[in-house]
């Protein structure tokens, strides 16, 4: 099968198979980074404003630690829907049409 072909188990957007579960991991993990990153630059936030916002939803981090998970990439799922529901994303699951 190609590459770009959906399998059980396929990351759907990297459109490659990964060496490893590390390798998969890691790749997503930075890509949740940067889309954080991305996510706080085009509403003009630094990371005290993302803290600030974090505190409404119970999360009480400073900007300096917020900067280190994000930057090093080391956050959870949870974290990250946090952090969008707070950069006003809308966060609505479900199933991507082909």
């Amino acid at each position: 099968m190609e590459s770009g072909t959906k399998q059980p188990g396929w990351p759907l957007s990297a459109g490659r198979r990964f060496a490893s579960e590390s390798e998969a991991t890691g790749t997503w993990n930075a890509e949740a980074s940067e889309l954080l990153k991305l996510s706080m630059m085009r509403r003009g936030w630094g990371y005290r404003e993302l803290s600030e916002a974090l505190r409404a939803q119970g999360i009480n981090r400073s900007a300096a630690a917020i900067n280190r998970r994000i930057n090093r990439a080391n956050f959870t799922a949870g974290f990250l829907l946090a952090c969008l529901r707070a950069l006003d994303y809308e966060i609505e699951l479900r199933e991507r049409e082909s």
